[in-house]
C-alpha cells in the first residue's frame, strides 16, 4: 500500500468505484486482513518477565533479525555515515522524540549506520536515557557510545565513517584509530582536548583555515566558509583542495578548504539518503498500537535496502517500478479478466507479429526470479499455452508452471517451458 494509497485501509474494499482497488480485493478478502492486522505480533507478551526493562520488547526479535541479515547480505562502501533517522509518530509513548531541525519532527528517533548508497547497515531505536546504562561502553557519552555500538562489527576493516558533531569528540576519534578505525566529522568547540592556540574568528576571511595535530596524529581544522566550522580527523591530513561556492549575485567562485572538509561534506549524506528513499513511498498507516508505527517503519527501511541490492545486480530502476515488482511478485497471481493487447499486423516475411515479452501475464521479475521453485507440473485440465498464444498458435496442453500458474508446453517437439523462463538449454 506505499505506493497506491487510500484515506483507511479499508476503502480498498469500499465499493465505491473511487476508493476501490480490485487488485488487492482479489488478492486478500477484506476480513482476513483485519484478522491477521489485529492478531499481528513479533513477540509473545505471555513470555515477558514482570520486571522487563526493554521498552521494545514487543518489537525486539523483528530489529534483531533486521540487523542480523542486513550485515549479512551487504558489507557496504567503503565510506560509511552515522546520524539520526526518525519514524512519524503523533501519538502516546514514552519512547516519541521531538527533533526540530528534522523533516519529521515528532516521532520515534533511530541511529542509523549507512553507506553511500542509503543501505542502512545497523540501526538502534532511541530508548531513552536509561538505555546508556546496558551499554558495555562505560565512559563515554550518548553519542560516543551510539557510534562505538553501531560500527563495532567494521573495525579493523578499511572503512572510513563519518558523523556529525552531536556524536564526535576527541576521546573517540582514540578510541576509533586504536581499533584501526578511520574517522571524521565535525565537533562542537565546548568539546574536551581541543587546542586553543588557533586563529580568532575576526582574522580568519572566507577560504581561510587554520589546523593542529594532538601527539596521537589527531587534525583538528578550522575553515572559515559563510561561517566557522570545526573538524577532527584521525586519517587526514593538512592537504588542502578547492570547491565551489555561488557568491550572492549569481556568480561561482573557487576557493580553497582542507580535505577534510570536502570528504564531509562528499560522504556524510548515507543516512539523509536512505530517509528520502523511504519517505517518497513509506507504509503511512495510522493505528492504536504504538509498535505498529515501527513495524511499517521498518518494513519500509527493508524495502530501501532491497532496492539499493537490486540497483548493483540487476538493472537500476525507479522506487516505484522496483516496489510493483515486489508487491506483484509476493501476490504471484494471473488476471484472467485483463485482456492482453497484441499487435495484428505481420511483419515484413509476412510471418506472425514479433512475440513481445512484455505482453506476458507475469511480469518479469516473476517469470525468472528465484523466490519460488518453477517446474513444470501436469494437471487434469488443459489449459492455453503462453508462449503458444504469443505466437498466434494454438495449444492447450496439461502441463504448467507450478510457480508462475501459467501453462505451457513440455513435450518432446517443442519446451515453451524453458522459453518462457529464458532457460539456456
Amino acid at each position: 500500500m506505499g505506493y497506491n494509497t487510500r484515506p483507511a485501509w479499508r476503502d480498498h474494499y469500499s465499493s465505491a468505484p473511487d476508493l476501490n482497488n480490485a487488485l488487492i480485493c482479489k488478492t486478500m478478502p477484506r476480513d482476513r486482513f483485519a484478522i491477521i492486522l489485529s492478531h499481528l505480533h513479533c513477540n509473545d507478551n505471555s513470555q515477558m518477565l514482570k520486571d522487563c526493562k526493554d521498552k521494545l520488547y514487543k518489537i525486539r526479535p523483528m530489529i534483531d533479525a533486521l540487523n542480523k541479515k542486513f550485515q549479512e547480505v551487504y558489507h557496504g562502501t567503503r565510506e560509511l555515515s552515522v546520524d539520526e533517522s526518525m519514524i512519524k509518530f503523533k501519538g502516546r509513548s514514552v519512547l516519541k522524540q521531538y527533533l526540530p531541525m528534522k523533516p519529521i519532527k515528532r516521532g520515534y528517533k533511530l541511529w542509523c549506520l549507512a553507506d553511500q548508497r542509503g543501505y542502512i547497515k545497523k540501526f538502534q531505536i532511541y530508548q531513552g536515557k536509561d538505555e546508556e546504562l546496558n551499554s558495555k561502553f562505560t565512559g563515554y557519552g550518548l553519542g560516543e557510545k551510539v557510534v562505538l555500538e553501531l560500527t563495532e562489527q567494521d573495525w579493523g576493516t578499511g572503512k572510513i565513517v563519518y558523523f556529525d558533531n552531536f556524536f564526535s569528540s576527541v576521546a573517540l576519534l582514540e578510541k576509533l584509530k586504536t581499533e584501526n578505525t578511520y574517522a571524521c566529522g565535525t565537533i562542537r568547540t565546548n568539546r574536551k582536548g581541543l587546542p586553543g592556540n588557533m586563529l580568532a574568528d575576526s582574522q580568519m576571511k572566507r577560504g581561510d583555515s587554520d589546523h593542529r595535530f594532538s601527539n596521537l596524529d589527531i587534525g583538528y581544522w578550522k575553515w572559515k566558509d559563510n561561517k566557522v566550522v570545526h573538524l577532527v580527523s584521525n586519517f587526514h591530513g593538512n592537504e588542502t583542495a578547492t570547491v565551489s561556492r555561488k557568491e550572492k549575485n549569481g556568480s561561482k567562485s573557487t576557493i580553497t578548504c582542507p580535505v577534510a572538509v570536502k570528504n564531509y561534506n562528499s560522504y556524510m549524506g548515507g543516512v539523509d539518503t536512505a530517509d528520502r528513499l523511504r519517505a517518497l513511498y513509506c507504509i503511512d498507516r495510522k493505528s492504536p498500537k504504538w509498535w505498529h508505527r515501527l513495524f511499517w517503519g521498518l518494513l519500509d527501511i527493508a524495502f530501501v535496502n532491497s532496492y539499493v541490492i537490486h540497483g548493483l545486480i540487476m538493472e537500476q530502476t525507479t522506487v516505484k517500478v522496483f516496489r510493483r515488482s515486489v508487491t506483484q511478485g509476493l501476490m504471484t497471481m494471473k488476471d484472467v479478466s485483463q485482456k492482453r493487447k497484441t499487435s495484428t499486423t505481420n511483419t515484413s516475411e509476412g510471418g506472425p507479429s514479433k512475440r513481445r515479452k512484455s505482453d506476458y501475464a507475469n511480469i518479469k521479475d516473476v517469470r525468472l526470479g528465484n523466490r519460488g521453485i518453477h517446474w513444470p507440473s501436469f494437471v487434469e485440465n488443459r489449459g492455453r499455452c503462453e508462449v503458444c498464444s504469443m505466437k498466434k498458435f494454438q495449444s492447450k496442453p496439461h502441463s504448467k508452471c507450478s510457480h508462475c500458474n501459467v501453462f505451457l508446453c513440455v513435450n518432446e517437439k517443442k519446451n515453451c517451458f524453458a522459453e518462457y523462463h529464458e532457460f539456456n538449454l
